[in-house]
C-alpha cells in the first residue's frame, strides 16, 4: 500500500514538473520578440499574407495543436491569453467572420462578430488580427504601390523613387518595382484588356446562381437546400471552343492524392488542343505581348512553355506524379479522407454539382462586382471550408491573370482593379518553379 501511495505521489509530481515546463515556455517563447514578430504589424511579410500548410509561422494545419516551443507562434485557445497566436489565428481557427484579412475597410456591419475600419479602435469593436492586416507602417510599399510622392513619409513607393532613390525596401517585392517589374496599376490595366478582349466569357444571360444563406468559413452544415447553379446555357457556353477544351480535360485526372497520373496519348492529344485553344485567343495574345513588353517571356512559344511547366508538370504531393498546378486549381483534389484541396473554377463546380457529386452548403464571403463567391461545399464525402471561382470567366481568362502574376510575382499576392474594382490574385509555388496553388482571393 505504502509502495503504491509513493508511486502515485511520483506521478503527481513528475505531471506538476512537466505542466510547470510547458507553462514557463509557453511564457518564456509568449514574452520574447520571435513570437510576437507574426503579430507586428511592421513585419509585412508575416503579417500581411497568409502561409502555406507545414510554415512555422502559420495555423494552417495546427488549429487546435497542443504548445510546440520549437515554433515561433501557436495556434489553439490559449495563444490569445499568451498573446502568442500566429498572424493567421483569427482567419484560419476561428473562421473568417473573427479576422480582418482581406477585410480591411470593410463597412460597418452591426451582423458582423468584429469589424475591420477605420472606427473600429474608437469603438473598441477591432477583430483581434486588425493591426496585423490593416495597420499600415509607413516604411512600407504594402497597400502604397503608385501612390504620388508623399514628402510626408520615409520612403515612396512609384517608379520615380528607382531615380530618386527613395523606395522603400520592399518596392521590388511589392509593386515588382525593379527593372520593369510590374505594378498594380499596370496589372490592372492588363485585367481590364483581358476582361474586354474575352469573347469567350458566359454574358450573364447565360447563366444564373443562388447564392441562398451565407455561412461561417468551415461550416459543416447544409444551411442552402438549393444548388448554387440555377442555369447554365451549356448549348451557348459550352460549344465555345476554349469551354469545349477545356471540358475535354476534366475526366483526364484522378483526384485522390497518392494515386499518379496516367498520360495517354489521347490525354496529351486533348491537352494539345486545349493549350492550342487558349493560345489562339485575343486574351492569350494580349498577355504575352504585355509580359514580353516586360521582359518576363521572349515570345508566344516562350510563353506557352512557361504555362506548360508551372502549371501542367506532374509533381509528387504524396506520390511522384500524383499532382500538378492545373489538377489542383482547376480540378481539386482530395486531401487526408475529409478534404478537398484547390478546386477553384466554376465550370468544374457547376458540372460536379449537376452530376450530384456536389453539395453546396453556403457562401462564405462573395465580391459580385467582380463575380467572385467563396463556396463551402461537400465533394463526394470530402469538405471544402472556403472555395473561392471567378463564375462566368473563361478559363484563359483565369490562367491568363493567375499565369501572369505567378510568372512576375509567384508565391505572393498581386493586387490590381478589375472594372474598378480592388482585386487580388493569392499563387503559391510548390517545386520553386511549379504552381503550387493559385486564386482569385475572395
Amino acid at each position: 500500500m505504502n509502495k503504491i501511495f509513493c508511486a502515485g505521489i511520483v506521478a503527481v509530481l513528475l505531471i506538476m514538473v512537466i505542466i510547470g515546463i510547458g507553462i514557463g515556455a509557453r511564457a518564456y517563447f509568449g514574452s520574447t520578440g520571435k513570437a510576437s514578430e507574426v503579430t507586428n504589424a511592421g513585419n509585412t511579410s508575416a503579417t500581411k499574407h497568409l502561409s502555406t500548410e507545414g510554415a512555422d509561422d502559420s495555423c494552417v494545419g495546427r488549429c487546435d495543436s497542443p504548445l510546440d516551443v520549437t515554433k515561433p507562434c501557436q495556434c489553439n485557445s490559449a495563444c490569445e491569453r499568451y498573446e502568442d497566436c500566429c498572424a493567421d489565428y483569427q482567419y484560419t481557427c476561428l473562421g473568417a467572420e473573427f479576422s480582418c484579412y482581406s477585410q480591411c475597410g470593410r463597412a460597418y456591419d452591426p451582423a458582423d462578430n468584429c469589424h475591420c475600419n477605420s472606427l473600429c479602435k474608437q469603438y473598441d469593436n477591432c477583430c483581434e488580427d486588425y493591426d496585423a492586416y490593416c495597420i499600415i507602417p509607413d516604411g512600407t510599399c504594402y497597400g502604397r504601390c503608385d501612390d504620388p510622392i508623399d514628402s510626408n513619409l520615409p520612403c515612396q513607393c512609384n517608379s520615380a523613387c528607382l531615380t530618386n532613390g527613395d523606395c522603400c525596401p520592399d518596392y521590388s517585392d511589392e509593386c515588382g518595382g525593379s527593372g520593369g517589374g510590374i505594378t498594380p496599376g499596370a496589372l490592372s490595366a492588363l485585367a481590364d484588356d483581358l476582361w474586354a478582349s474575352d469573347t469567350s466569357r458566359a454574358d450573364p444571360s447565360e447563366y444564373t446562381i443562388n447564392k441562398q444563406t451565407q455561412v461561417a468559413d468551415g461550416n459543416t452544415v447544409d444551411k442552402s437546400p438549393l444548388p448554387l447553379f440555377s442555369f447554365v446555357d451549356e448549348a451557348a457556353v459550352f460549344s465555345r471552343p476554349t469551354f469545349a477544351a477545356f471540358i475535354n480535360l476534366l475526366d483526364n485526372y484522378n483526384p485522390n492524392y497518392g494515386v499518379d497520373e496516367v498520360r495517354t496519348p489521347g490525354k496529351e492529344a486533348e491537352h494539345v488542343a486545349f493549350m492550342d485553344a487558349i493560345m489562339a485567343t485575343k486574351v492569350m495574345t494580349k498577355t504575352v505581348n504585355f509580359l514580353a513588353g516586360k521582359g518576363y517571356v521572349t515570345d508566344a512559344a516562350d510563353f506557352r512553355a512557361k504555362i506548360e511547366h508551372a502549371w501542367f508538370t506532374l509533381y509528387d504531393r504524396s506520390s511522384p506524379k500524383d499532382s500538378s498546378g492545373f489538377e489542383h486549381v482547376f480540378l481539386g483534389e482530395y486531401k487526408g479522407g475529409s478534404k478537398v484541396n484547390g478546386f477553384h473554377n466554376w465550370v468544374q463546380f457547376y458540372l460536379k454539382e449537376k452530376a450530384g457529386e456536389i453539395n453546396y452548403l453556403g457562401y462564405v464571403r462573395d465580391d459580385e462586382a467582380v463575380n467572385n463567391i467563396g463556396a463551402n461545399f461537400v465533394w463526394n464525402g470530402y469538405k471544402k471550408a472556403l472555395g473561392g471561382f471567378l463564375y462566368g470567366s473563361s478559363v484563359e481568362f483565369d490562367l491568363a491573370m493567375m499565369g501572369t502574376c505567378f510568372i512576375t510575382m509567384p508565391g505572393k499576392v498581386c493586387r490590381f482593379n478589375l472594372n474598378g474594382n480592388p482585386t487580388s490574385i493569392q499563387t503559391y509555388t510548390i517545386f520553386t518553379t511549379m504552381v503550387g496553388s493559385a486564386y482569385f482571393v475572395v
